[in-house]
């Protein structure tokens, strides 16, 4: 088949979180643990020398759905960065070209707020609505991206799966948590493949398998405890920057084994060139003269634009960064560029290494080869700013706590000389002291606070150990020890949005609402895309009287994060209290659109109604609020009165007398309203 026939052709990408490269037979591992993706290979072009540009999720997924490095992006770590309005998208090309596009998430670092979402018609992330839920199976994401290509067998479609079963928590479903008892990676990640088969079946029954372009790689590996890394993110050693790459054209039979360097960033442009589309600029270099010989001059597509190395260059620098720890705590970033034999790691103490020789790059050659080293350097992209700088405000509330819930940090350090000096390398031991402390919070909140302790007598300056020492005070209701702590990282220069909502929350609860309303000034000018502390500062507001102020509040939260439905309902609240009953809907109707299952919104939409004499739409709002929560006292006492204003005297019945079961002690005059009804429509009250 020519390049040019396959325009057209069904594209499947499928990014596999936090999946090391050795755990796949097909990359040598005698484990037995991915016989579908074994197979797969045995009918794809594997790559043993692929790249990713970030050991972390977000800004991974970022390189693979634009083609550029994270500098040009802009996504450095998964907090407090989203892909900018104007960065464009490989979804947005293959568009363009008509393809229908869809994407399939498994875990939270990919939001649609973040940002990756543009291009797709569909992306499918719905199961994150759910307070606290912060990933889905393999088998969920691959049943609703299945009963998406079924609609699509025969139109132009481009369908990404996001598996994130790998990823820590290690928390294998059975049998796979009992086959690998010892090793619940292993077990999350036999669990992966085979959900993926079932995806390969299904392509193979419905005839799409063998006309469809698929291409299988990892965002990152995971560390496991080498070099003193526990999961991924610091380092940019091979076991969380070399991936497994496995690419399938359409009609491909043979596999082929490519030991050149290529990155990530090279599927972008790898994917618009099989649907016949460019996506102009970027870092990455289409792989189809690869994969395909004499691939450019057969498509008559624009050829692969970026860094002058050809792809099939032995000594191509791929590119990789962390600047997680820069961000976090000011330290020194780290980056990296590896040839098919050699690794050079920019960092405060530099490291070369041989992969051939020291594939566990135990032995640093910098010292005696200095000017390979030195040529390496200067393979690097120029020099950055500070990730910082360039940064949206670190996650708060919500979004902070499902992060933390999967082993990731969130919050910010300014860099100074001294912290920018710091080498990540020679702090492992203060940052694995972090990673236990966060594992530990919700278990095991006294060993979590010996964590941090212990981190802070390693490096008495780090201020998100303080913080984190200061919100497990916050929880336990240890307030002037929680305000002291806060106020000490905060002046170790470390940012973090919850510091000063719980400093606001500590200062309410004492009735300093002037000193409230400072600290969450002090977080919306610090941080002023965080739609939680505006929406807090709104909430605040409107205690204190101030309309106006509430108003402005709550418009800067949905400018902030359009999606989100809380701020819409706070300024339905308001609009209400401030006669403006016709703008009171509008926001419900909007909160609504952004979370179908809100009862609070569905139980003002009724209250409305019922204000304005219309008991059916009353009703069936409130019945809305009842369906996402049963004993919504509330909603039950307007369904009854709605119910009766309907002539429906049993629904209001019923309704009344489970109001009288379930309100709580201060409903005591609504409840004397239920028993007065119940009397009325001459029936015994309960």
């Amino acid at each position: 088949m020519s390049p040019a026939d396959f325009a057209g052709r069904p594209i499947i990408l499928v990014t596999i979180d936090t999946l090391r490269a050795d755990r796949l037979g097909a990359y040598g591992s005698a484990k037995g643990l991915t016989p579908a993706l074994d197979r797969f290979a045995q009918g794809a072009a594997r790559f043993t020398a692929a790249v990713t540009q970030v050991p972390l999720t977000l800004p991974a997924h970022a390189t693979i759905l634009t083609g550029l490095h994270p500098a040009k992006h802009g996504v450095r770590t998964n907090d407090g960065f989203r892909l900018a309005a104007g960065v464009p998208t490989l979804a947005e090309a293959l568009r363009a070209r008509r393809y229908a596009t869809a994407a399939f998430i498994g875990g939270y670092p990919l939001q649609a707020s973040f940002g990756l979402a543009r291009g797709f018609d569909r992306y499918d992330d719905d199961f994150l609505r759910a307070a606290g839920t912060v990933e889905r199976s393999a088998d969920e994401v691959v049943r609703s991206a299945l009963a998406w290509i079924d609609q699509r067998q025969s139109q132009p479609f481009f369908a990404w799966l996001h598996l994130f079963d790998p990823h820590s928590p290690y928390t294998p479903p059975a049998p796979f948590a009992g086959a690998h008892a010892g090793a619940p990676y292993d077990g999350e990640v036999a669990y992966t493949d085979a959900a993926i088969g079932r995806l390969f079946e299904h392509l193979q029954r419905s005839g799409l398998y063998s006309r469809a372009a698929i291409i299988i790689v990892a965002d990152h590996g995971e560390s496991l405890g080498e070099h003193g890394e526990r999961t991924h993110g610091t380092f940019l050693y091979d076991a969380t920057v070399r991936v497994p790459l496995l690419i399938k054209l359409p009609d491909m039979a043979a596999s082929r084994e490519l030991t050149v360097p290529v990155e990530t960033a090279d599927l972008a442009p790898t994917i618009a060139s099989i649907a016949g589309s460019s996506l102009g600029e970027v870092d990455g270099q289409s792989l189809l003269p690869l994969l395909h010989p004499n691939a450019a001059a057969a498509s008559g597509t624009p050829g692969p634009t970026g860094r002058d190395a050809a792809p099939a260059d032995p000594d191509r620098p791929a590119y990789a960064e962390s600047y997680y720890q820069n961000v976090l705590l000011g330290w020194s970033p780290l980056r990296a560029v590896r040839t098919a034999r050699w690794k050079f790691i920019e960092a405060p103490r530099p490291e070369l290494y041989d992969l051939e020789r020291d594939p566990g790059e135990l032995q640093n050659r910098v010292d005696e080869r200095a000017t390979l080293a030195s040529g390496l350097q200067r393979e690097l992209p120029s020099q950055q700013p500070d990730a910082s700088t360039s940064r949206d405000p670190a996650a708060a509330g919500d979004s902070a706590e499902r992060l933390r819930s999967l082993g990731y940090v969130s919050g910010s350090t300014t860099p100074s000389s001294a912290t920018r000096a710091v080498d990540p390398k020679d702090r492992v031991e203060v940052w694995a002291e972090i990673e236990d402390g966060i594992d530990r919070m919700a278990r095991d909140p006294r060993s979590a606070r010996q964590a941090f302790a212990r981190a802070l007598r390693l490096d008495p300056g780090n201020g998100l150990a303080m913080k984190y020492l200061a919100d497990l005070s916050f929880r336990e209701g240890r307030l002037q020890e929680a305000r002291d702590g806060y106020r000490r990282a905060i002046a170790a220069q470390f940012r973090h949005p919850d510091a000063f909502v719980n400093l606001a929350a500590i200062a309410e609860r004492e009735g300093r609402l002037d000193q409230a309303r400072a600290a969450l000034m002090d977080a919306v000018q610090t941080m002023p895309a965080d739609a939680d502390a505006w929406n807090r500062l709104g909430l605040l507001e409107a205690r204190r009287g101030a309309v106006d102020a509430a108003r402005r509040a709550f418009t800067s939260a949905i400018a902030a994060e359009p999606g989100r439905a809380e701020p819409y309902y706070n300024l339905a609240v308001i609009e209400r209290r401030a006669g403006n009953e016709s703008g009171a809907q509008t926001r419900l109707h909007e909160a609504l659109a952004r979370n179908p299952a809100y009862p609070e919104a569905h139980y003002e939409l009724g209250t409305g109604y019922l204000l304005a004499r219309q008991p059916g739409p009353a009703l069936e709002a409130y019945r809305a609020a009842l369906a996402a929560r049963p004993d919504y006292a509330e909603a039950l006492f307007g369904a009854a009165r709605a119910a009766l204003d309907l002539g429906q005297p049993d629904e209001a019945r019923r309704d009344y007398e489970r109001f009288v079961r379930i309100a709580p002690p201060e409903y005591r005059r609504q409840v004397a309203a239920a028993r007065d009804a119940l009397r009325r429509l001459e029936v015994p009250h309960p």
